[in-house]
């Protein structure tokens, strides 16, 4: 069990140090890009059957983007104070100038290099520890010597 666990938890560190929102650069979001959209006041969003209160920044897959409008399947929505929803694929349709930003998810050399270090090193000591748990620095040295 503990030998699935630790690639598991290496791989899921590595995903989660690589990537950061950077503003976006293009004209407009393609189809499919991860996106975090920031509201420029504080609204009531549907999602469902619920209706959450004071949503300030939405995160998501853009799903669709026509004229001054794009339709974003969301995966998470943000309060001011910092409190987070699933949005569960709930679809918010938002209007571009609107918005306060809109960010697009990207990966950052920087944190995948300082990841892969950390999961490197975290290995390393792992192997080691192992290494003295069982006693071996090496080969058992021959029987009459020094025995």
């Amino acid at each position: 069990m503990r030998r699935v666990l630790i690639p598991a938890w290496t791989a899921s560190a590595l995903a989660a140090g690589c990537y950061r929102y950077a503003p976006l650069e293009s004209p407009g979001p393609a189809v499919g890009q991860e996106v975090r959209a920031t509201l420029p006041a504080p609204t009531s969003v549907r999602l469902g059957e619920v209706t959450l209160a004071a949503v300030d920044r939405v995160e998501g897959l853009v799903q669709r983007v026509a004229g001054d409008s794009v339709a974003i399947s969301g995966d998470w929505v943000f309060t001011p104070l910092g409190s987070r929803f699933a949005a569960s694929g709930g679809v918010l349709l938002l209007d571009r100038p609107g918005l306060r930003s809109l960010e697009v998810r990207r990966l950052s050399p920087a944190r995948t290099g300082i990841a892969a270090v950390l999961a490197a090193g975290g290995l390393a000591l792992m192997f080691r520890s192992i290494q003295r748990a069982l006693g071996g620095s090496g080969p058992p040295s021959p029987p009459g010597e020094g025995n």
